[in-house]
């Protein structure tokens, strides 16, 4: 389990930093919101795609050289076409390969985790969430000192760096046992069909995607502008407010693993969701209080969030494709959010895409509660 969380925190570390810079670095190269919404909604649907290929040619031939072959030059080549970049196009082609980055590690992430640690895959693969959380935390803080003081192709060029170390725990999984030969003699295509899943499962697809419209668009785009432009906050302290959100969900995340996911909890993280997200737009000095509520929220959200697909995967065969096809609407949900959050953000302001928010999160807590009662 070492090399599988040094490899998440590499990975979340370059994540957490290109979350930070790339909406930065085009609005300093004066591209509007709707444009930037567009580059960014490219990843999360090349992600759909090449997940859901990858994730089935894991279950056939075995997880572990994934995070070698690609995971790993998906990360170095990806921070260095944004190191390189000097147009529009070359960003979408850094999202395109950053893509093939976020793919190849979710495609058989929790697939590793449940090989290795088949009696507690729920906590594990919640202890990885929160090691994402921390190393995203650590990448937005030193993105944003970096940019700061050194400016943007400093920043860049620390997390080609980190993404170059990947390689090392990645290597080091190389040898790990492969798959059962009964898998690896049934066809991708076969792997694929979404057919034979029960109700169960297409209800914590459902519910997954209203956890990351509660958070994607919010964090990949809106929240990064809105503290530049109407904030004006620095990128000091757009940095540091990403990174005490990250480290708050991940402590948080920590520390509630053995806290069972019940009512009560449901009341709590809503609350916090629905209160925060709601004053959000007018809270002007008091915005990171209301801030950090979210990141409070989101961690408690965590542990539902990884019990579902854990619950929803159980006794799996193809459990890679099985995860990829839980999160192919949440994907599809993501892209078109992000695509259209810069566009009602830039004609409507900020309030609807902020409200929303808190009622996507709420709604996941109440469905997320119900599948683990049903």
């Amino acid at each position: 389990m070492k090399r599988i969380l040094a490899i998440t925190f590499l990975n979340y570390f370059v994540s957490g930093g290109l979350t930070l810079i790339i909406p930065l670095l085009l609005l300093e190269r004066n591209v509007d919101l709707a444009e930037i919404g567009i580059v960014i909604s490219v990843l999360p649907l090349v992600f759909l795609v090449v997940r859901m290929f990858l994730a089935a040619l894991a279950d056939l031939v075995g997880w572990a050289r994934f995070y070698i072959l690609l995971n790993w030059p998906g990360a170095l080549f990806s921070t260095l076409i944004y190191l390189i970049a000097g147009s529009t196009p070359f960003f979408l082609l850094g999202k395109i390969t950053e893509a093939v980055k976020e793919s190849s590690y979710w495609a058989v992430n929790r697939t590793a985790i449940f090989s290795l640690a088949p009696r507690q895959r729920e906590r594990e693969a919640t202890r990885n969430i929160a090691v994402l959380r921390l190393a995203t935390a650590l990448g937005s803080a030193a993105s944003g000192l970096a940019i700061a003081y050194m400016g943007f192709s400093f920043a860049l060029s620390i997390l080609v760096f980190a993404s170059a170390i990947i390689g090392i725990p990645a290597t080091l999984l190389w040898q790990t046992r492969k798959q059962s030969s009964r898998l690896r003699i049934q066809r991708v295509t076969e792997l694929l069909d979404p057919r034979g899943r029960d109700g169960t499962f297409w209800l914590v697809s459902m519910t997954i995607l209203f956890f990351s419209l509660a958070q994607y668009p919010l964090l990949a785009l809106l929240l990064p502008v809105f503290m530049s432009q109407q904030l004006g906050y620095n990128y000091i302290a757009i940095g540091i407010s990403y990174m005490l959100y990250n480290v708050i969900a991940s402590a948080i995340t920590f520390g509630t693993l053995r806290i069972s996911l019940g009512t009560r909890r449901v009341a709590i993280q809503s609350s916090l969701a629905l209160f925060a997200s709601f004053l959000l737009v007018y809270s002007g000095k008091y915005f990171p209080a209301l801030f950090l509520a979210l990141a409070l929220a989101h961690g408690l959200g965590i542990g539902f969030f990884e019990s579902i697909i854990a619950k929803a995967t159980k006794n799996r065969r193809a459990i890679s494709v099985d995860i990829g096809l839980l999160h192919v609407p949440m994907r599809f949900a993501e892209f078109t959010s992000v695509l259209f959050a810069g566009f009602v953000a830039q004609s409507l302001g900020y309030l609807p895409m902020f409200v929303s928010s808190g009622i996507f999160f709420t709604i996941f807590s109440i469905l997320s509660l119900y599948v683990l009662k049903s």
